[in-house]
């Protein structure tokens, strides 16, 4: 039978059944037919639910698909041991935690932000953006603890796992194997943090 909403009153809380059965409906059009496929009119029919029921959660198609792809995907946290490489490797290892349906689900968000302002906006601020910096945060942290130079370019060497994560989602549709993203901590991220001037007075 379809899920029909009606105006609930005020104060009334969602129902969660019906937004779980929109972000399914959301993340399986997105693997079957893309960004482009993935319409509002489209997300409802497959949801069984009313458009309005969407647009009362999610303004835009953009929102909408963002949290489609959020929801598969792990939060990210900014580690703390004290050790640089430790730090690194924990949050770095955050962009190889997704699982077979995140990866498509993922690749077609991915495959769009180009093309649209809007969808890279959004994505960036709830998706792309708090993992980057969560590894901006541990090298900056290293940073006053003195292991590593203020001149250190923090801002390229925090995006060089997140780069080569979203270029695998695109091109082969998987998140990096976490082998691989060890290695890029220890043969890319460490050198290039080591490699700028140690601070004065050391």
């Amino acid at each position: 039978m379809s899920i029909q909403e009606s105006p609930s009153p005020a104060g009334r809380p969602r129902d969660p059944e019906v937004e779980r059965s929109i972000l399914t409906a959301t993340q399986d059009l997105l693997i079957e037919h893309g960004y482009p496929g993935t319409t509002i009119a489209a997300v409802a029919a497959r949801a069984h639910c009313g458009k309005s029921a969407i647009y009362r959660r999610w303004g835009t198609k953009a929102e909408l698909v963002v949290a489609a792809v959020s929801d598969l995907q792990v939060a990210a946290e900014v580690p703390d041991t004290g050790d640089l490489r430790d730090d690194l490797l924990r949050a770095a290892l955050h962009f190889a935690a997704t699982d077979e349906r995140s990866g498509p689900v993922l690749a077609s968000l991915l495959s769009e932000i180009g093309r649209d302002r809007e969808l890279y906006d959004v994505a960036y601020r709830l998706i792309g953006g708090p993992p980057v910096a969560a590894i901006e945060t541990v090298i900056r942290r290293a940073i006053e603890r003195g292991e590593v130079s203020p001149e250190a370019p923090v801002t390229l060497v925090a995006g060089i796992v997140p780069t080569a994560a979203f270029g695998s989602i695109s091109l082969r549709k998987r998140s990096l194997e976490p082998q691989a993203v060890v290695d890029l901590v220890d043969r890319v991220l460490l050198p290039a943090l080591r490699a700028a001037p140690p601070p004065s007075g050391t």
